[in-house]
């Protein structure tokens, strides 16, 4: 009698075992991207997830009152950037600025009194996170002067607060090169 060998026990078990290795991996990746420090409403994401309502309600509030033109004004030394503009995925469209150069941010609004939060990080970690001033004169939200010392992308998040039932949260990105 002749015995015909098969692949399928050995395909089987290295499935399984190639499904073992990849769900170890994702946990082990997702260990870099913890959710409870994302940072984009101030708080911890416990306070978020039980508040939400509360906090969409305050930003309804806000952008009904105030009027926040999300399109900056970069000035790269006092001069407005020159740099064109990049496309990142989802054809998201980012300003450019050069490192190592005193950057002011500049937005257009209508409020005469905010109290602001202003918090410059990386989208994928917290390490260089810093704390932003802010100024509020004739129209003009702009934040102070800082400097961009690593390439990639940057966001700044914006906790405007108008009153305390009219709140704002906004992020700016930009791209340093």
């Amino acid at each position: 009698m002749q015995t015909k060998k098969s692949f399928w026990p050995y395909g089987i078990l290295l499935s399984i075992f190639a499904i073992v290795c990849a769900c170890i991996y994702t946990i082990y990746y997702s260990l870099d991207y913890p959710v409870h420090l994302d940072n984009f409403y101030f708080d911890k994401y416990q306070n978020v997830e039980n508040g939400y309502n509360e906090i969409q309600i305050k930003q309804a509030k806000f952008e009904q009152d105030i009027k926040f033109d999300t399109n900056a004004t970069i000035l790269i030394n006092g001069l407005v950037n020159q740099n064109p503009d990049q496309t990142l995925r989802r054809k998201k469209v980012v300003p450019v600025v050069n490192l190592n150069q005193d950057l002011e941010i500049i937005f257009d609004t209508n409020a005469s009194n905010l109290e602001a939060s202003l918090l410059l990080t990386r989208p994928d970690t917290n390490e260089f996170n810093q704390n932003l001033q802010s100024s509020l004169e004739n129209g003009k939200f702009s934040i102070s002067k800082f400097n961009l010392d690593k390439a990639g992308r940057w966001q700044i998040m914006m906790k405007l607060i108008n009153s305390d039932d009219s709140v704002g949260f906004y992020k700016f990105e930009l791209y340093a090169k």
